[in-house]
């Protein structure tokens, strides 16, 4: 059931999972549900008639719809799917306003704080009013029962303020920690669904740069500083009180703080400068460490060690003056708030004395006045003490949000699903660039796939073989022309359903970390052992596999670093196989494979194929000269196409390049 919460909200439903009556839901929520049994079966509750006590049920194994009582239903289902309607297109962007937005979801809990924050300001009036009792009554009329009182009502007090500060505390830490995991599960879910294209344009290391920003703000709202924040808003509980004490000290006390929150607006600008300079600086550090660690193995084949030392070193240095520009001016303007205190103390404490002289005040409510001011000004204090974090979390808030504003790969309200993929593709008049100034990577292209035909895509690099395969698989969108697959437009299906329906072998393909059965049924996680076993067969893998000490239980190391490159490939055919596809694609599957391996593959082959409709884009004439039909591109354009023997006989650019590749010519 969550995996299917996931799913809906990854097409834009609002979906929520309740347990409640049949009746209940009819009134409270929009129909259709879905209906989750015991043994997690699902059905589609489309309409129901509480006065009859009959409901409407579809049944998607039966494929129909049935008339059954409410009854019936409700003591088979455990919980109900609600679906709202989509998230509109114009939803507000990320920023603080989604934190807001979802603080207000817990208001009792929010409420809880606020009145637990407000008790302890409260409690904090004790303490100066107690130091005025015992200076004023105490010790000038030397009552020690008024002591012991005191001193008990004081103990009384601290003890339920330190239970309320703990109880307020877990319970904010507690909404913090829920905030979080509900941000950084957002986070990744929306980096997954975002396009192609956004990860073509920003290096990994920028990426990891933005999503670790999370960090930064996890570490903001679970510390202090957000109490700080609160307790700020409470303190004008002591501006009313020091009023009550002197109107012309409390206007001194005033000013000493406006002055420090002065100062600190103006060097905010500078602050956030200096934030971003940090911030960029470390995203190109970590991008650039990203890369040698990637690369590691052509590092240490170059012999490059010290060239690579001497520019990470570059990197590191300029970041490292950037945090100190921006630790050494948060450094002087805390120092000037913290003596702009100090004067605000002597000031207060000179004009106190002179106001005692007069008998305008006692000592002991000059002594109040005194700690009154000093916990007004204390959260003010600590909040200049931390301005650094703030303006860190708002820019980094901002970071996220390029990730959280751009918009997802989110398949239209009206996104088409078909029953099955046939696997009849056309391309007319396709063209597409990578950029609006860039060169056309293809032009014009035109050509059409039958189901289950093979097709071999052939030219140089760079004239647009591999462009094509991700055109086919919605990586692109075509600038001009149309991509039509079983009579649909590419633009209308949806991407999500249609990479499903493909299997996709690259060049190099990525093995995660995990057993080789996790590997192969990635795409499918509930495929049974057998169906694994086939799709191994069928990739030429199960005989490697097989001689292995843990079989199909052995680890993958990251990358498949500890696999040969041939036995990665035959995996990832296993995996690209194991959906059941209807299209499959090898992009420059073979060019890098040992003859053994290609052997292998090419022996399988023919049954791989078999009921598919195949696009083989290969760079040696070889691997393809079996196909039905063979493109060939030059530049982006499609020059020639036919089987193998018709274009040899027509002694054009294939015979060109089969003719090359006969003499060992590039």
């Amino acid at each position: 059931p969550e995996e299917l919460v996931r799913i809906a909200r990854r097409l834009g439903f609002r979906a929520r999972l309740k347990a409640l009556p049949l009746a209940r839901l009819a009134e409270a929520y929009p129909l259709p549900v879905i209906a989750i049994d015991r043994e997690g079966h699902f059905r589609v509750i489309l309409k129901v008639d509480a006065a009859a006590g009959k409901l409407l049920l579809f049944e998607p194994a039966a494929k129909q719809t049935a008339e059954v009582s409410c009854a019936e239903v409700e003591a088979a289902t455990a919980r109900y799917l609600i679906l709202s309607h989509r998230r509109s297109a114009g939803e507000a962007a990320f920023g603080f306003r989604w934190f807001l937005q979802e603080i207000g979801t817990y208001r009792r809990i929010v409420g809880e704080v606020l009145l637990g924050s407000f008790v302890v300001q409260l409690f904090g009036l004790v303490t100066p009013v107690f130091t005025q009792v015992i200076l004023d009554k105490v010790i000038v009329h030397r009552t020690l029962s008024t002591l012991d009182i005191v001193a008990i009502a004081f103990l009384a007090v601290v003890a339920f303020e330190l239970l309320l500060n703990l109880a307020r505390n877990y319970i904010f830490i507690h909404t913090a920690s829920k905030l979080d995991a509900k941000l950084g599960a957002k986070l990744f879910r929306h980096l997954l669904g975002l396009p192609f294209r956004y990860f073509e344009a920003r290096k990994v290391g920028v990426i990891a740069a933005r999503v670790r920003e999370l960090d930064t703000i996890r570490e903001f709202i679970t510390s202090k500083a957000v109490s700080v924040l609160i307790d700020l808003f409470f303190t004008l509980v002591f501006v009313v009180v020091m009023f009550f004490y002197s109107v012309p000290l409390t206007l001194v006390t005033l000013a000493f703080v406006t002055a420090i929150g002065t100062l600190y607006l103006l060097v905010t600008p500078e602050l956030r400068r200096r934030l971003e300079q940090k911030f960029q600086l470390g995203a190109e550090s970590s991008s650039y460490l990203v890369e040698t660690v990637t690369g590691m193995q052509t590092v240490k084949s170059l012999a490059i060690e010290g060239a690579m030392q001497q520019r990470w070193e570059d990197h590191l240095g300029r970041y490292v003056r950037a945090s100190f520009r921006l630790a050494s001016m948060g450094s002087i303007f805390a120092t000037i708030a913290a003596t702009l205190q100090r004067l605000m103390t002597i000031t207060l404490l000179y004009l106190g004395v002179r106001a005692v002289l007069r008998g305008e005040l006692s000592i002991g409510e000059l002594i109040a006045f005194q700690m009154f001011a000093a916990q007004f000004s204390g959260p003010v204090l600590r909040l200049v003490n931390l301005w650094n974090e703030f303006q860190q979390a708002l820019l980094s808030v901002d970071r996220l949000g390029d990730i959280l504003n751009h918009p997802l790969e989110i398949p239209s309200a009206r996104a088409i699903t078909l029953p099955q993929l046939q696997g009849d593709i056309v391309f007319d008049n396709v063209s597409f660039r990578y950029g609006p100034a860039g060169p056309p990577v293809l032009a014009g292209v035109t050509f059409a796939l039958q189901p289950g035909t093979c097709v071999g895509i052939v030219g140089r690099s760079g004239s647009g073989k591999s462009t094509l395969a991700k055109l086919l698989q919605r990586l692109y969108i075509p600038d001009g022309g149309s991509i039509v697959v079983d009579g649909i437009d590419l633009r209308h299906l949806n991407p999500f359903w249609l990479r499903g329906k493909i299997g996709v072998v690259l060049q190099e393909n990525f093995l995660f970390s995990g057993s080789i059965r996790d590997n192969i049924a990635l795409p499918r996680p509930d495929a049974p052992l057998e169906a694994i076993l086939q799709a191994a067969r069928l990739a030429g893998a199960h005989d490697f596999i097989s001689r292995l000490p843990e079989g199909y239980d052995t680890e993958v190391s990251e990358r498949g670093g500890s696999l040969s490159g041939g036995q990665k490939q035959r995996i990832a055919i296993a995996r690209a196989l194991i959906t059941e596809p209807r299209l499959l694609i090898f992009d420059e599957a073979t060019s890098a494979l040992d003859y053994e391996s290609e052997r292998i593959i090419g022996d399988n082959m023919a049954a791989i194929r078999r009921g598919r409709t195949t696009v083989i884009i290969a760079h040696r004439l070889s691997t393809i000269r079996a196909c039905d039909t063979i493109l060939v591109l030059d530049e982006g354009r499609l020059v020639e196409s036919g089987s193998h023997d018709e274009l040899l006989h027509r002694q054009g650019y294939y015979a060109n390049l089969h003719n090359q590749q006969l003499r060992g010519l590039p």
